[in-house]
């Protein structure tokens, strides 16, 4: 087999941010299976293009025994998600984490007894796994989150409709089955669907507002389906309104066919949620921001598609170029209210010579990369590139085309046929990582049943932020240090965001390092979106005993192996606070622009005085407040304006400007 020689590497700081410059050369042939517009399993092969040598250097720090790894459930189920999963941990204002995924534990192809497997975590343990789904018929595609002052719920759908269970303390108790939710909004032209495939959080002074979408499918024949996304809301957990969501109000027709089931990921925060839409060919990837409980939504164009609404093989479109573009996505608010988003990208490529109008998707190291953005930014674009002025590829490259905006390999200037990874570590989380001594053979990476879940060789990433706006993002790659003798094993990597340097710290840590994980397969990884404790993340991910799934439309295990989830606290050792902010009892004061209400997030349980102050220098409000660990809501009943906010609590004070609407 041909290999991927690695031979040198450089490390470049500009702008305060550090830029990994990565060359190679691949004499593999690109041999894919292509895009939706392809039969899937089709191999399009193609001529091979080179890259420069590099060496081989280690961009991942081995540090287990300073995470804390539970093994939360097993399942013999092992398809999580039709793309990414997300909202199935949440963290309590004391630390305590819950989480859920799909389980079964029966050794066929039936998965009768398939429902939530539920664990959760307090006092520094796990609780034993479970033996069984707590659901009394089959359901699948769980969806957690807090609920209320103490409680949590969770969605799934199953027996004929999305079923919601809730309890009012969290990891206690008997689950209260609420019964199913509005199978359709008003006017959906089909009977016999209920949607599935849910995501659900919670947000409001107390956490009782509930936002939940999913997906409505119906079969019209064999090569044609009506795909729709459905929106809930709910104050109560009873009533709830059933709608098409924010994408029908941008009167494109976008809610029906653009988006599939589990394109979607939703978060919150406060007052303030966001739902992202990727994961779709012919669509761009949409956000939609709500700072009022969901009542009222904002729409951006997050990465524009330059064939937006479009199918690939229609005819007269003018497709002029390669195109790079994102698929799973992510999505976390910080305590400030700005959406933090990641998504995987991958290459698509025009087959002119062969077939005109159609699109095939290419694999491999050198088209991989975890894409960062954030609602402070402008939407994801391509910028001019002077360094091609001069060269063979000045009419191709010097100019910005939306075709690249999502590119992280471009081609060297002086060097045709050769193209190298620079990684502006303001834009990009991750990619596939590279070892000292192992080279990449493009021959042991496995597509099958995984390139319609990913696309992009890394993918299923998995955003955490803590209380003071540090982020760190899971996700799965190939490893080249482990492989089965045919394929190369996915890791799951973190990278990390340190909020006051503005950057990632790149592919830092591997969670799947244990040598008992030596023969294991890490996907869909998914997060505690906001935690509690400054520099402290969690996810959880599948660990396949086997490459490749048993369920799916093109399965490739002929029986189910065992799956187990696993959960990982990791502290990131490139994130923190200030040594005032580290020893102090407040950690943040949000939302801003407040309302009615402020959270005070605490490190302690303390007694704490909490003043107002207007602009004039007036105190227009003082008392007293008991604070817990965690979260505490506290009403402040002002007129709109703008006031400094005191907080005096075991000797410490932190003062914020706040805007109250």
């Amino acid at each position: 087999m041909k290999k991927v020689f690695l031979l040198s590497l450089s490390l470049v700081l500009g702008l305060g941010a550090f830029a990994q410059n990565r060359v190679m050369k691949n004499d593999a042939q690109k041999a894919v299976a292509s895009s939706k517009i392809v039969a899937a399993g089709t191999e399009v092969t193609t001529e091979a293009s080179t890259y420069a040598p590099q060496a081989a250097k280690s961009a991942v720090i081995n540090r287990y025994v300073d995470m804390e790894d539970g093994e939360t459930m097993w399942t013999t189920y092992d398809l999580q998600s039709n793309a990414y999963v997300a909202n199935r941990m949440y963290q309590m204002p004391n630390g305590d984490v819950a989480v859920v995924a799909t389980m079964s534990h029966e050794s066929n192809l039936v998965a009768s007894d398939r429902g939530t497997g539920y664990n959760y975590y307090a006092n520094g343990e796990w609780d034993d796994m479970p033996d069984a789904r707590f659901e009394a018929f089959k359901t699948g595609w769980p969806s957690i989150a807090r609920y209320g002052a103490n409680g949590e719920i969770l969605l799934c759908h199953g027996n004929g409709g999305m079923q919601c269970y809730v309890r009012t303390t969290a990891g206690e108790g008997e689950w209260e089955h609420r019964g199913a939710l509005p199978a359709y909004p008003e006017g959906y032209p089909y009977t016999t669907e209920y949607a599935t495939w849910p995501r659900v959080v919670t947000c409001g002074n107390n956490h009782d507002v509930i936002i939940a979408v999913a997906a409505l499918q119906h079969s019209i024949s064999d090569d044609e389906t009506d795909v729709r996304t459905v929106m809930w809301r709910s104050t109560d957990g009873v009533n709830w309104t059933c709608t098409y969501g924010p994408i029908a109000d941008l009167g494109l027709g976008y809610e029906i066919g653009s988006f599939s089931a589990d394109d979607y990921a939703l978060a919150a925060n406060g007052h303030t949620v966001a739902l992202l839409y990727s994961g779709c060919l012919t669509n761009s990837v949409w956000m939609f921001k709500s700072e009022d409980d969901g009542e009222t939504w904002n729409a951006t164009r997050v990465w524009e598609h330059p064939f937006e609404g479009h199918e690939l093989d229609e005819e007269g479109l003018d497709y002029g170029d390669t195109l790079f573009m994102p698929m799973n996505g992510t999505i976390v608010i910080d305590n400030s209210g700005v959406c933090h988003v990641a998504l995987n990208t991958f290459e698509m490529t025009h087959l002119a010579d062969t077939d005109p109008g159609y699109y095939t998707y290419w694999s491999g190291r050198a088209v991989d990369g975890i894409l960062y953005w954030n609602d402070t930014q402008d939407p994801i674009q391509d910028t001019e590139h002077p360094e091609y002025i001069g060269t063979p590829y000045e009419a191709h490259f010097a100019q910005p085309n939306q075709f690249h905006a999502a590119r992280l390999w471009w081609p060297i200037a002086d060097e045709p046929g050769y193209v190298h990874m620079i990684p502006d570590s303001t834009k990009w989380v991750g990619f596939i990582p590279m070892y000292d001594g192992y080279s990449w053979d493009n021959g042991y990476y496995y597509k099958d049943n995984y390139h319609a879940k990913m696309y992009g060789a890394s993918g299923h990433p998995a955003l955490s932020c803590d209380a003071y706006g540090n982020l760190a993002c899971a996700f799965s790659s190939p490893n080249v240090t482990r492989d089965n003798g045919s394929y190369y094993y996915r890791s799951i990597y973190v990278s990390y965001y340190n909020k006051e340097e503005g950057y990632w710290h790149q592919v830092e840590d591997d969670l799947m390092e244990d040598v008992m994980l030596m023969y294991s397969e890490g996907v869909f990884t998914t997060a505690v979106q906001n935690t509690i404790n400054p520099g402290e993340f969690w996810f959880s991910y599948q660990a396949d005993d086997e490459i490749g799934f048993a369920w799916g439309s093109e399965p490739t295990q002929t029986a189910p192996s065992e799956n187990t989830i696993h959960a990982v606290k990791v502290i990131g050792e490139h994130v923190g606070v200030e040594e005032t902010e580290a020893t102090d009892v407040i950690y943040s004061i949000y939302p801003n622009p407040a309302t009615d209400y402020i959270m005070v997030n605490s490190a302690m349980a303390a007694d704490a005085t909490i003043t107002f102050v207007n602009l004039a220098g007036q105190t227009v409000k003082s008392f007293n407040k008991n604070l817990t660990i965690g979260e505490n809501s506290v009403s402040i009943d002002l007129e709109s304006g703008v006031y400094f906010c005191t907080i005096n609590a075991n000797g410490f004070n932190k003062t914020v400007k706040v805007v109250v609407k």
